[in-house]
């Protein structure tokens, strides 16, 4: 699947693939057919309204990344003090873009760095430790 082929998934509330998707399940779409990387680990079982349990499964990750600039593939938060309310995932599309999917919009779309980093107070970038210095050519190349 293009990131054109996953921009046309709709959004559904707990929905973990190419049917209907949520924030996490559609970032994780990308990241696997996009970028090439290994498919994360589904939360589909969590409400996304229930934001205790999408920051439990977010803790749950943070061991394996590390937190880093915008930079192709990374896994963009928003949060309010420690909790995780929304994610996306950074593309390299025209430069770097945030893609993300809602409840509202009920589609995919792209934001500009600038303009989803203002739609919260805090966000933050995080990365694989191995993927740090970048992704690998393999990865890129999708």
């Amino acid at each position: 699947m293009t990131l054109n082929d996953l921009m046309n998934v709709p959004y559904l509330d707990c929905g973990p693939d190419e049917n209907g998707a949520d924030c996490w399940g559609w970032l994780r779409l990308v990241r696997h057919h996009h970028h090439g990387l290994p498919l994360l680990k589904s939360f589909g079982t969590v409400d996304p309204d229930d934001k205790v349990g999408m920051t439990n499964a977010y803790h749950q990750l943070l061991d394996n990344y590390v937190e880093t600039k915008p930079m192709d593939g990374a896994i963009a938060c928003h949060l309010i003090g420690d909790t995780l309310v929304h994610v996306g995932v950074v593309v390299n599309e025209g430069g770097l873009k945030v893609a993300q999917t809602g409840r509202k919009a009920g589609r995919p779309w792209l934001s500009r760095l600038s303009d989803f980093e203002r739609m919260s107070l805090i966000t933050r970038y995080y990365i694989e430790h191995e993927y740090v210095s970048g992704l690998p050519q393999q990865a890129r190349s999708q």
